[in-house]
């Protein structure tokens, strides 16, 4: 997040926010988990805090394996996501989201969860809490060409065409067969080839 943002915050969210980032540099994520959770607390469509939680979350996990955890943390993820599913059934987003994180907690490295997230937030209209959620997922499993053409899409939607094209090579790699991404990348280069560059 750059200067002006941050400057945009109120400042107790921001010493949270920084002070997170501080934790995570020292690799302290049990410290980082309880200063982004206060964050998002006061400031819940934070989209970098909420990234640099699951962040967080995921490095505990894998600096910190423990197999009781990780099988009990599957278990308690998949009851908070079967929870989750009802709620954004019923349209109750917000009330979806808070079982989704839940089970984000629980089990970080599931994507079918973050995409979940993801989607509930798109529903919002929240495409920036959307983006960051989703960029978590290649950081798990770089071979889920169906979210990295996603977010391809979605910074497309938001003319951001470097990212947008970005995801869509990203996509082409991980499913070579994909005609979706194929098609993406020269519609961007098209767009691009009229505009001169991205820039425009």
């Amino acid at each position: 997040m750059d200067e002006t943002g941050l400057a945009n915050l109120p400042k107790q969210v921001s010493d949270y926010y920084e002070k997170g980032l501080e934790a995570v540099k020292r690799e302290n994520f049990g410290y980082a988990i309880e200063l982004f959770s206060a964050a998002l607390a006061l400031k819940q469509d934070f989209a970098e805090a909420r990234f640099y939680l699951w962040l967080s979350l995921w490095e505990q996990r894998r600096h910190h394996p423990n197999i009781f955890k990780l099988i009990t943390g599957k278990i308690l993820g998949f009851i908070s996501m079967m929870g989750g599913m009802s709620l954004q059934k019923a349209g109750k987003t917000w009330e979806a989201i808070y079982q989704f994180e839940k089970a984000m907690k629980a089990d970080p490295g599931n994507t079918a969860v973050l995409n979940a997230i993801a989607d509930c937030f798109l529903s919002e209209g929240q495409t920036l809490n959307a983006i960051k959620i989703l960029e978590a997922v290649p950081m798990v499993n770089n071979n889920d060409y169906k979210t990295l053409k996603k977010l391809a899409g979605l910074y497309r939607g938001m003319e951001n065409y470097e990212k947008a094209r970005a995801f869509y090579k990203a996509a082409l790699q991980a499913n070579p067969n994909d005609a979706d991404s194929e098609h993406g990348i020269k519609e961007l280069d098209a767009i691009k080839t009229l505009r001169g560059s991205f820039d425009q």
